[in-house]
């Protein structure tokens, strides 16, 4: 089967959007996990962590590219599991099974994807600069995906620029654009297309990114027995979570320019979820799956290790060496799988060692502040909540309590993190900037998963205290598991959990874009997608203006001096330059810093370019046609 793939990719009949739905088929299809859910959180927190560790190896891998080995060993290991054991029995283990709570990752990706269609659809290459251009960082991470896709590999191995400088960013991590390049090549082909092409394709599979990390967060939750064992209370419950990863807090990160943060955030929450769920921390699927998130949250947004290192406490409970008992093939395996983790995580740091403290301690940037009222309810109710959990199950008896009653500790370890932030950001400038704010959205996020965790704890201590215990489960357990005696059923509470599970969309803000009628949006994703709405209707000007600068400049260094202020940030126009053209280098962004002056408008263009001519005499200048013969003036009248 891999053959046939590689064969097909080859010969170009492999290619278009439907690939990557092939691939998530496949890798969706191994049996990572018994339940539908299971296999959703482990299978893509593996591919969405490990696979972007691929383009840290050098070689293109020849015609193929990285995106047909994905694909043709996804689709090989399908055709193995069908075929070693019998075609009946094997094609039989490809199906997962099913509860009505396994609608939930999928209500929640079919929400996502409504939250980011316009990205999600959007072909025509201005509509997507315009998309694009309303939030700052998406020109940072477009040039990083885009230099991956011309050159094969991550910015750090490309060694210098043609100016003599370093490219940017080569001390940024780079997983979740080596996604997204991943299904740029499956979907184009590997060869990068034209700036025009990679934009739209940047546009679509960020947009996919965020919608598989929604669906993975919520799958990984829906498989925690405590839940699956009383459904009507989980659903509103863990809708309530999906309401603030979709329409709250998590689009101010996905539509916001933040996806590789939205990415690391996820992963910490799996990591958090399967350490509480962890029976069996030596079990393949499991261990793959923690050690993908382990390394992705490295490679998108190291700070939030500390959710991870914090609930690491939750693995280690209950202390029996048979829970860590496994095969000789399995202990290889596993010594395997931490070496890759090992390496994983040693790239990632080697590529932030330049980065000082203070860069990151008093970093300046925009990013939309979390609700801190809403914070504070969700980390010190979940604090509350974890008290309460203690002192009622004071002598858990099974595993699983033991963890969960633990799963406090990502939440708190990232809560100190934050305060000592927030005192040195204060201490030294007397405000918040723009770290404490990032990571308060983290707080925000994991926070809701963990107090879904606290809650399937307090769940599992009514259960004890209603029968006797079954045998410590772990991931996929509740299939195995007897039903409470007081699970929920009937007409009456299947209507109440359905009407409690819609309101729950609404807890962060109206979601609807429904301002016309009278009814305005006040969730983040909302008013996000009005603006996108707004913005799609016709081509803004400035964006008409970059098209024409960038139009078949490719490797073409230059610094493209646009004097709108009120329509388009200065600097924020240089780096769209520089990332559709791919001169995005040291120099250039030192070139770029001569620009703060045009804030005040066109009458300091003189200025400007004096700055910019004085710093680089041979630098090229491009101009808007309005201004062009302006700066012809400016340049045959340079001061000396």
């Amino acid at each position: 089967m891999a053959a046939v793939v590689i064969a097909l990719r080859l010969s170009g009949f492999l290619t278009g959007g439907w690939t990557i739905g092939l691939l998530l088929a496949c890798v969706l299809a191994l049996p990572t996990g018994r339940t539908f859910s299971a296999r959703i959180a482990l299978s893509l927190s593996a591919l969405l962590g490990l696979v972007p560790l691929l383009w840290w190896v050098p070689s293109g891998f020849g015609p193929l590219g990285r995106g047909t080995l994905v694909l043709a060993g996804a689709a090989g290991a399908v055709a193995f599991v069908v075929f070693s054991g019998g075609v009946k029995t094997g094609t039989r283990r490809l199906i997962p099974r099913f509860s009505w709570l396994d609608c939930l990752p999928v209500t929640a990706a079919a929400l996502s994807v409504w939250v980011h269609f316009n990205l999600l659809s959007v072909r025509a290459y201005e509509k997507a600069l315009s998309l694009l251009t309303l939030n700052w960082d998406n020109a940072s991470h477009f040039d990083i995906f885009h230099m991956q896709r011309l050159y094969g590999r991550v910015v750090p191995l490309l060694g210098a620029s043609p100016d003599g400088s370093g490219w940017s960013f080569k001390d940024y991590p780079q997983g979740f654009h080596g996604v997204v390049a991943i299904f740029a090549e499956l979907k184009f082909a590997k060869p990068a297309g034209t700036p025009a092409e990679e934009l739209v394709n940047y546009a679509n599979g960020s947009a996919l990114v965020s919608v598989l990390v929604t669906a993975m967060v919520l799958a990984v939750l829906a498989t925690l027995p405590a839940f699956r064992r009383q459904p009507l209370i989980s659903l509103p419950a863990l809708m309530v979570v999906a309401a603030g990863w979709i329409f709250g807090p998590g689009s101010s990160a996905s539509l916001h320019g933040f996806p590789n943060f939205f990415l690391a955030v996820g992963l910490a929450s799996v990591a958090i979820v399967l350490a509480a769920d962890m029976a069996r921390p030596l079990r393949i699927p499991v261990l793959v799956s923690m050690v993908a998130c382990v390394v992705g949250v490295a490679h998108n947004w190291v700070l939030l290790e500390v959710l991870v290192l914090g609930a690491a406490v939750m693995v280690l409970l209950p202390w029996d060496l048979q829970r860590w008992r496994t095969t000789r093939g399995g202990f290889l395996f596993a010594v395997g799988m931490t070496l890759v983790g090992v390496v994983g995580i040693g790239l990632a740091l080697g590529q932030l060692a330049g980065v000082s403290t203070d860069a990151v301690l008093y970093g300046v940037g925009g990013v939309p502040i979390p609700d801190l009222g809403q914070l504070a309810v969700i980390v010190f109710g979940t604090m509350a909540f974890s008290i309460l959990v203690f002192t009622r199950s004071s002598r858990p008896s099974n595993g699983i309590l033991q963890r969960l009653r633990w799963s406090f500790t990502g939440l708190a370890a990232a809560l100190v993190l934050a305060i000592g932030m927030a005192v040195a950001q204060l201490v030294k400038g007397g405000t918040l900037t723009y770290y404490s704010h990032k990571l308060g959205i983290a707080l925000f996020l994991a926070g809701l998963v963990t107090l879904a965790l606290v809650l399937a704890a307090f769940l599992e201590t009514l259960r004890l205290r209603t029968q006797a215990e079954p045998a410590d489960g772990g991931n996929d357990a509740a299939a195995a598991s007897p039903r409470s005696s007081w699970r929920l059923s009937g007409a009456g509470p299947v209507t109440a959990s359905a009407l409690a599970a819609v309101a729950a969309t609404q807890a962060f803000g109206f979601t609807f874009p429904l301002a016309a009628e009278g009814l305005p949006p006040s969730s983040p994703s909302a008013v996000a997608m009005a603006k996108e709405l707004k913005v799609l209707e016709e081509v803004p000007l400035p964006v008409e203006m970059l098209m024409t600068a960038t139009m078949g400049r490719v490797g073409q260094p230059a610094v493209y001096v646009t004097t709108r202020p009120t329509d388009i940030d200065a600097i924020l126009a240089k780096q769209w330059y520089d990332g559709l053209t791919a001169t995005y280098t040291e120099r250039s962004w030192e070139l770029s810093l001569n620009m703060f002056e045009l804030s005040g408008g066109p009458d300091n263009l003189r200025l400007v370019v004096n700055k910019i001519m004085k710093a680089d005499p041979t630098a090229l200048i491009i101009v808007d046609p309005e201004n062009q013969a302006a700066l012809n003036h400016i340049l045959a009248t340079l001061e000396d």
